[in-house]
């Protein structure tokens, strides 16, 4: 890329929602490093020589399972001093043999980049989910459940911060 910020919508555009085999391989051998790193909650691929091809593979399995994912680019924000875009995505990933609906997901993308020549190249890419949307992608029923528990998680803390306060005179 010569300018990540402007190109970057594209090239995620090319991974998670081309229309080939070889359009989407080309992408990631054409934007990501021979050693590039991948993490995910489901999966990781640590920086070695050759991961690209790993990388590949995931985003293979990615588009076999949902072949109709749309996927939104909402923000890009480019930490050029640090080499650091961050994506604010919503996609619908709906698993070709699943009989629920589909439900949006909302993710963050970090991508560290790492220069050569002109060229800015993707060198490690993370993807980060809130519980409940990360859910909605593989188990669509537990998006309720979650989102009680994580509220329960919200309220006990409120009680025992109060009940700490209140016995031990912590945190006044």
């Amino acid at each position: 890329m010569q300018n990540p910020k402007q190109e970057i919508e594209h090239v995620f555009g090319l991974l998670t929602q081309a229309h080939t085999a070889t359009v989407q391989a080309e992408a990631l051998n054409r934007f990501y490093t021979y050693d590039a790193a991948f993490r995910h909650p489901l999966c990781t691929v640590p920086s070695a020589p050759g991961s690209r091809k790993e990388i590949l593979g995931i985003y293979r399995w990615y588009r076999i399972m949902s072949p109709t994912i749309q996927g939104d680019v909402e923000t890009i924000a480019y930490d050029e001093e640090n080499s650091i875009i961050y994506l604010e995505v919503v996609q619908k990933f709906h698993i070709w043999l699943s009989p629920l609906p589909v439900h949006p997901a909302r993710l963050i993308v970090r991508l560290r980049l790492r220069k050569d020549g002109d060229l800015w190249y993707v060198c490690e890419q993370e993807d980060f989910y809130h519980p409940e949307d990360l859910l909605a992608l593989v188990l669509p029923p537990l998006i309720w459940p979650a989102r009680l528990a994580l509220r329960i998680g919200a309220i006990s803390s409120n009680v025992l911060a109060e009940a700490s306060r209140a016995a031990f005179g912590w945190w006044r």
